[in-house]
């Protein structure tokens, strides 16, 4: 393309909201029709982008190695790709979505890369909020099933070890909605989810995983230590009412010691563990509730 006809192009794109680029086969800019607030430039009207790389004008070194990357890969297997990146302007987070695509001359060689910048952050956002909210109890604001079975499936092995594993249970639901409404007892659901939130350390993760059943996943952490939060767990509890009538939880723990241990036979120890606490309060929460 001749520089008259280069320069009347990049005229035209201008219009367009999106940056339009275009770098040489060694990574450098023939033409940017945007200079966007990630890149370092002077104030001098006369600077351009031409004959510079991503290093050269980033500010994000990182974001710079990568599209360096991304643009080795292009040109060896004459692949496109696109990708989303994470820019600081200011105060203000943006998400940028770069989409680039090999130039080929009439024989077939690659002469080239052209590229496309769209601010997506408004959508990135959007698209964040949705999936906070799909992994969201809606009754308690804790995490849900699915933010469970995410966790088991994805971050589980990616977690230190020792992990302890708290089962607990709201103690006679079922009788507190019968004497006050679900009302109540879905104020009660809620009290149990924020004593857990309350007791928990900050590492942990908090799931709703039934009706009022919850499962609290302790990374980097002894049976000891889990004994010594259930503790503290069972103190706030004692601080905490409903209709006048105090919080009581049925609580298990299990210990998931390292990577060769069986997280479901973890899961369902722990699970044990809680029923075998919640025998325990039978008797005691039916004088309570006479």
């Amino acid at each position: 393309m001749s520089e008259t006809n280069l320069a009347a192009f990049e005229k035209i794109i201008k219009a367009l909201p999106s940056c339009v680029y275009y770098k040489d086969t060694e990574g450098k800019y023939v033409f940017a029709t945007h200079h966007w607030a990630h890149i370092e430039h002077p104030d001098d009207p006369n600077w351009s982008i031409k004959g510079k790389t991503d290093l050269d004008i980033r500010k994000n070194k990182e974001n710079a190695l990568l599209a360096m990357e991304q643009d080795r890969h292009i040109l060896e297997t004459g692949e496109g790709v696109s990708y989303v990146i994470q820019e600081q302007n200011g105060d203000q987070v943006e998400y940028l979505e770069l989409i680039k695509n090999p130039v080929h001359d009439d024989n077939g060689n690659i002469i080239g890369i052209v590229g496309l910048i769209n601010n997506i952050t408004e959508q990135e956002l959007m698209r964040q909020k949705l999936e906070r909210y799909a992994r969201t109890d809606d009754l308690t604001g804790l995490l849900n099933r699915r933010a469970f079975d995410e966790w088991t499936r994805d971050e589980l092995f990616n977690t230190e070890f020792p992990i302890s594993i708290i089962a607990a249970d709201c103690d006679h639901l079922k009788m507190f909605n019968d004497s006050f409404g679900h009302d109540a007892g879905d104020e009660l659901i809620r009290s149990t989810a924020m004593l857990l939130n309350l007791a928990k350390p900050s590492r942990a993760l908090a799931f709703r995983v039934g009706g009022d059943e919850f499962s609290v996943i302790v990374p980097s952490c002894t049976r000891e230590q889990a004994d010594e939060i259930v503790e503290q767990l069972i103190i706030t509890a004692n601080t905490l009412s409903v209709e006048d009538r105090p919080i009581s939880v049925s609580i298990g723990i299990a210990v998931m010691e390292s990577p060769d241990d069986d997280f479901l036979a973890v899961l369902h120890q722990a699970d044990l563990d809680m029923y075998e606490s919640k025998r325990r309060h039978h008797e005691h929460l039916l004088e309570i509730y006479d």
